[in-house]
């Protein structure tokens, strides 16, 4: 029990950091809003100009509820952990998890969940809201079911997620400054998990390959869970490579880093 008290502690001060700079933390929620504007601002404009009905295979209701689950969801998994790891890296701090008894993965993985607590209960409160507004004014009938499906599903996808960005940040060990490829791979994977537009955008034969990587489930999915669009058949599928991946991305944060320690140097801290 004694074991587990310290990654209780960085739990407890991932928690206290993300409620401590609260105006920051206010602001990222504002900011995630004003994107969930400009993209309902976009579509009603794109399907005002057009005498389809469907566009895509989305009726307006459905794009309008996709772009407000889909930019929640993206808030909702987000890292943004990947910069004070390459500081770690970069400035020598990583050298005192290798003297001390803390594995630096778990310490990671506890501030994440510490920081993410509050985030998830605001976010959470807006999405039943958002709900709510999509049943009432969009005349979508979502059902109670599909939202339980949600929740699970969004789980396993910020864990993917925080995996994959792990994985990433192992590169910190190598390069100097690593600023501009994180912004680049992050706004890659933005695109690519759905979280500016549907992936139906790419058309069909890009929409397989990418149901074979793991980017679609992150936010493609979950935000289609509640539109209504996918099958108990396809849910239960993308649960499956859901969970494939994590595992999958389980291995390859262990590789990189094992190959990344050995290329570490302590320099400052």
């Amino acid at each position: 029990m004694k074991s587990l008290f310290k990654y209780k502690r960085a739990f407890q001060m991932g928690l206290q950091s993300e409620m401590e700079y609260r105006a920051d933390f206010i602001m990222s929620v504002l900011s995630g809003g004003f994107i969930i504007l400009i993209q309902c601002f976009l579509w009603t404009a794109i399907f005002r100009s057009s005498d389809n009905t469907i566009i895509y295979g989305y009726t307006y209701p459905e794009m309008l509820c996709y772009s407000i689950i889909a930019g929640l969801v993206v808030k909702i998994t987000a890292t943004g952990f990947e910069r004070e790891i390459a500081e770690d890296i970069k400035n020598g701090g990583l050298s005192k998890f290798i003297v001390q008894p803390m594995s630096y993965f778990y310490y990671r993985i506890c501030c994440f969940c510490g920081r993410k607590l509050p985030q998830i209960l605001v976010l959470f409160a807006v999405s039943v809201a958002a709900l709510l507004l999509c049943n009432a004014r969009l005349g979508l009938d979502i059902e109670l079911s599909r939202v339980l499906l949600f929740l699970p599903f969004v789980t396993l996808a910020t864990i993917l997620n925080f995996l994959i960005y792990y994985s990433i940040s192992s590169l910190a060990f190598v390069m100097t400054e690593v600023w501009g490829l994180f912004a680049a791979v992050g706004q890659g994977i933005l695109i690519l998990s759905g979280g500016i537009f549907p992936l139906d955008i790419f058309g069909d034969k890009i929409l397989t390959i990418l149901s074979i990587l793991p980017f679609k489930y992150l936010v493609f999915y979950p935000a289609n869970i509640i539109n209504g669009r996918l099958t108990m058949q396809e849910i239960l599928f993308g649960a499956l490579v859901q969970c494939a991946w994590i595992i999958v991305m389980i291995c390859i944060s262990g590789i990189s880093w094992r190959w990344g320690m050995k290329k570490y140097v302590a320099v400052g801290g």
